[in-house]
């Protein structure tokens, strides 16, 4: 069983290597599209359309997570009935969801441009586009979104990544034809809802072919039922605290400061969301695994694969900070150029932001996959009152800052320490909460060691706008980033206990074999 596990977890880790490849690049060469061809009010736009859609999708209320975590165990001891009636329940609720979903979006149309500062453009019915994106978002409630639970709770999250690899390239590269074509940005937006339709389409089919004996029929227990409930009362307290932390930024900084400020924010957000996606490879493709081994090892066991992954992650997240900090102004000169850039205070803010926020990702990976969510429910409604007061207090003060220091005093007085609490109080009962805190802390000093050493190396090297010289010169910093980090790391961290089994489990996860 941990064999494979292994061979699950690595499976999708590639596929999802993959798909962040062409996720990294493409949306850079759309970003730049809409750009040059129609302006940055309109990726302002489709920033503000993003958040207000997520925050839309709260009625989703994590049915999907608890529902994944649901069929766990059945998978494990082969209960077919079960897992039936769990994908039957998952269906119908699924389409009220998408009802009330387009009953709220509908609900909030009239209300748009009262969440839009400043400037609006004035050649495009943004009520249209923003029905376009309502529709893109209700469309998978009824089309199939159902099965995408049961590729991720069987562990083949490879399935449905690379359908959405393919599916990512071709929606991108039409929209950009198209834009480079008309110069009009209502055809960048109708794709998206007909390749929403085919995706759902395809992910169905290959989830029926692989599992043709896991079909909509039956009831779910009143137990099971009952369990549901909690778990989703718990994931729904969660979202409303992510929801709080990404979305409702965006729509402070378009209240406040206007489109122009939020696609500048966005395009940084862009840069480092991108590395949260590949950070995130790990964790979203070794959830179903460290599940299953929460469902069937014991807990000094788990324990012990906590740690080893910690270290892992935050050697990972150290790294990519190093480098964020060398690369972000250089890489943003060059793609955007200086009028779209932000200084470097703001840029330094950004990647304690991006750090701090991978502080607690192991930590919730493994509340998730125990199914602490209701046991962890205050929490993030705390967060979110915390984040939200201190955003709208803030960004009248200290403008974009403020917006993200608001985050990162939430993420570090509520997320991490609270978030960890929960984690030791009610799974790891036999370990010290302040041991896993220490060796947090001993990762941020390590890592801001880091960033320090590497960017004051690479300020001797000259600022140079777009030009051959100055991809050279990224590459070079990018080099510096990548030996100086990781040689820091290796110093910091070769003498912890966990060491050597955490490169034992690295080599065991990227080891192919024939």
């Amino acid at each position: 069983m941990s064999n494979t596990r292994t061979q699950n977890a690595r499976r999708n880790i590639y596929a999802s290597l993959v798909n962040k490849v062409v996720t990294l690049i493409l949306p850079f060469l759309t970003r730049s599209a809409i750009i040059y061809f129609v302006g940055v009010l309109y990726l302002g736009l489709n920033g503000l359309f993003t958040s207000i859609l997520s925050v839309l999708s709260l009625a989703e209320l994590g049915i999907g997570s608890a529902m994944v975590f649901s069929m766990y165990e059945p998978i494990a001891k082969n209960d077919t009935e079960t897992v039936c009636a769990l994908l039957n329940l998952y269906k119908k609720i699924y389409r009220i969801i998408g009802t009330v979903i387009l009953v709220l979006g509908l609900a909030f149309t009239p209300f748009i441009t009262k969440v839009i500062h400043g400037d609006i453009p004035t050649d495009t019915n943004i009520y249209i586009l923003y029905l376009i994106s309502l529709a893109n978002t209700v469309i998978s409630y009824f089309m199939f979104a159902y099965k995408n639970s049961l590729l991720a709770a069987t562990q083949r999250m490879d399935v449905t990544t690379n359908i959405t690899t393919v599916m990512a390239t071709i929606a991108n590269l039409v929209q950009i034809l198209l834009l480079s074509i008309f110069r009009n940005y209502y055809f960048y937006c109708i794709v998206t809802p007909f390749v929403t339709i085919s995706e759902n389409i395809i992910r169905a089919h290959f989830a029926n072919k692989l599992y043709p004996e896991y079909q909509c029929r039956g009831e779910v227990s009143s137990e099971l039922k009952t369990e549901i409930k909690k778990r989703v009362f718990g994931l729904f307290i969660y979202r409303l605290s992510r929801v709080m932390r990404y979305s409702l930024d965006s729509l402070v900084l378009s209240t406040f400061l206007g489109l122009t400020v939020l696609a500048k924010y966005n395009n940084y957000f862009l840069i480092m969301n991108s590395i949260v996606g590949v950070m995130d490879i790990m964790t979203n493709n070794i959830t179903a695994s460290i599940g299953n081994s929460i469902a069937l090892e014991t807990q000094e066991k788990n324990y012990n694969d906590f740690r080893k992954i910690q270290l892992i992650y935050m050697w990972a997240a150290g790294f990519c900070t190093a480098a964020l900090f060398c690369l972000y102004q250089p890489f943003m000169r060059m793609w955007v150029g200086e009028e779209l850039m932000f200084d470097g205070l703001i840029m330094s803010v950004f990647c304690i932001y991006f750090f701090i926020n991978r502080c607690g990702d192991v930590c919730y990976t493994y509340r998730q996959s125990a199914g602490l969510w209701w046991e962890d429910r205050y929490r993030p409604i705390v967060e979110a009152v915390v984040n939200l007061t201190l955003n709208i207090i803030l960004v009248q003060i200290i403008g974009v800052v403020g917006v993200m220091l608001s985050t990162i005093i939430g993420l570090v007085f509520i997320n991490a320490i609270w978030g960890s609490k929960i984690l030791f109080k009610h799974y790891f009962t036999n370990f010290k909460q302040s041991k896993y805190l220490l060796e947090l802390l001993m990762f941020i000093v390590v890592t801001t060691v880091a960033c320090a050493v590497c960017g004051a190396i690479c300020h001797i090297m000259p600022v140079i706008d777009r030009s051959f010289k100055a991809i050279v010169f990224l590459g070079i910093r990018g080099i510096i980033s990548v030996i100086v980090s990781n040689l820091i790391f290796w110093l910091a961290y070769r003498k912890l206990p966990q060491y050597s089994d955490m490169v034992k489990l690295a080599k065991k996860m990227v080891k192919i074999k024939g």
